[in-house]
């Protein structure tokens, strides 16, 4: 059994097809799958989607980089979806600096400003947060160590560093502020050999899969849209990295998913 642990189902790539994508994930032991909201508009629908199917959850958030068109004034509502039974987490959230964002002060402190009404929203609920980080380790860092410390000691982990594809320091800074990380399709590139270097190193226990689909498609298909049912590719190529069998990477890295995630039977 595996999870994915970040999937996009309501991205416009999956409209036609859907239904045989949760197939083919479950026909190659994808048991759940956590659909992940960027925006109100598609946190809306991937609830929708978690209520009719069996082996999909809800993670409900606002996007940095969906700035200005998700903004503070969307919490509230954010807040009242994240009150439904299949959402699992809250998130995606978090801080990007890449591109545009880059060297603007005002949108670094607008994208500041909502993921820390969001990491307060996920402190009331008690769930966990889903974290995206682009270009801005410092100042996510200290955002995410100044809320650890306003958490119950008992809440561990509280998180997932999604898409993780940073350096050693920065990985154990993850794991010492209580998140998981979590690997894509990025572990398996043929130039993704420092990454790999990491994944050595931090410990199973400490660790999720995920696709990101429809992005990162892992090798061989990358380039291509990417699926769920790719989340075995990733445990393979983790598995080998680490030197144990596949089975084991799955075995753990579900046990840690549910350690996670609030995962909830007929909701």
């Amino acid at each position: 059994m595996l999870i994915d642990t970040h999937a996009h189902l309501c991205d416009p790539d999956f409209a036609d097809d859907l239904p045989q994508i949760v197939a083919r994930a479950r026909a190659v032991g994808v048991a759940r799958i956590v659909s992940i909201a960027t925006t109100l508009e598609n946190a809306r629908k991937t609830l929708t989607l978690a209520q009719q199917s069996d082996s999909v959850f809800a993670s409900v958030g606002l996007h940095p980089g969906e700035i200005p068109n998700v903004s503070l004034c969307h919490v509230k509502e954010l807040a009242a979806l994240a009150s439904e039974p299949w959402v699992v987490a809250i998130g995606e959230t978090g801080l990007d600096y890449y591109r545009d964002a880059k060297d603007d002060a005002a949108l670094h402190q607008q994208q500041k400003d909502l993921f820390w009404a969001q990491l307060e929203l996920a402190k009331e609920r008690r769930l966990p947060v889903v974290i995206h980080n682009r270009g801005a380790e410092a100042d996510i860092l200290e955002i995410l160590r100044a809320h650890a410390g306003g958490l119950p000691k008992d809440w561990r982990p509280w998180g997932v560093m999604h898409c993780f594809s940073g350096d050693e320091k920065f990985a154990f800074d993850c794991l010492e502020i209580g998140l998981f990380i979590s690997y894509t399709g990025i572990l398996t590139f043929k130039n993704a050999t420092t990454l790999r270097d990491v994944a050595k190193k931090v410990p199973l226990d400490c660790v999720m899969l995920e696709t990101d689909a429809p992005y990162l498609a892992p090798e061989p298909h990358r380039g291509k849209r990417n699926e769920p049912s790719y989340v075995p590719l990733i445990a393979e190529t983790l598995a080998q990295t680490k030197g144990v069998d596949v089975e084991e990477v799955a075995r753990v890295t579900t046990e840690n998913a549910h350690r996670l995630f609030p995962f909830k039977e007929n909701c």
